[in-house]
């Protein structure tokens, strides 16, 4: 009995942050390849991001800064997923590690009933997702910063939460985020 037909297809998908084609590619691949788990090698990733991609067979991230310092990484990454393992960057891991042991404690469970997202707010959970800064948006949007500060305080009273990645969390959950509602592309 061979140990090597045991072993989990495994795919690479390369992007340079975690954006809406970046998205789109994961759950196209996830839609047409559920069993084969995925390898993300991305320059730019946060916690918020894995939200967001976590449904798609992503077992493990590599960022391209890592890979230009261990040139041998990806083969091992890539043998490792193939055994059942999973790996995620050593300060990411950290961060995903603190949110699961220190969950943010909502008023209520997000995404109830009647929990809406005014424009704004989903222009800048959007953003958020996209790894922008809160200063970023506000220049992006052509608002002030102070204005983008208390429509970000109003949200995340709204929602009952006290971190960004709560609200991209509940965005990614509801299907709000890459949701154009342009149906299949022609």
């Amino acid at each position: 009995m061979s140990r090597r037909t045991r072993l989990k297809p495994v795919a690479v998908v390369r992007g340079e942050l975690v954006d809406r084609a970046l998205h789109d590619t994961l759950r196209s691949h996830y839609a047409d390849h559920p069993d084969v788990a995925v390898v993300l090698v991305v320059g730019r990733i946060g916690v918020h991001d894995l939200s967001a991609i976590a449904p798609y067979g992503i077992s493990a991230v590599i960022r391209t800064d890592e890979l230009t310092a261990r040139p041998g990484l990806l083969t091992e990454v890539k043998n490792t997923v193939a055994q059942g393992g999973y790996r995620l960057p050593g300060v990411l891991g950290a961060s995903v590690r603190t949110a699961v042991d220190r969950p943010s404690r909502p008023r209520r469970s997000i995404g109830q009933p009647g929990v809406l997202l005014k424009p704004i707010d989903l222009a800048l959970v959007t953003l958020a997702a996209q790894g922008r800064t809160t200063e970023r948006s506000a220049h992006q949007l052509d608002e002030r910063l102070a204005y983008v500060k208390e429509a970000l305080r109003r949200l995340y009273q709204r929602l009952g939460v006290s971190t960004m990645t709560a609200c991209v969390r509940y965005a990614a959950r509801e299907g709000l985020l890459w949701d154009d509602g342009a149906g299949e592309a022609s």
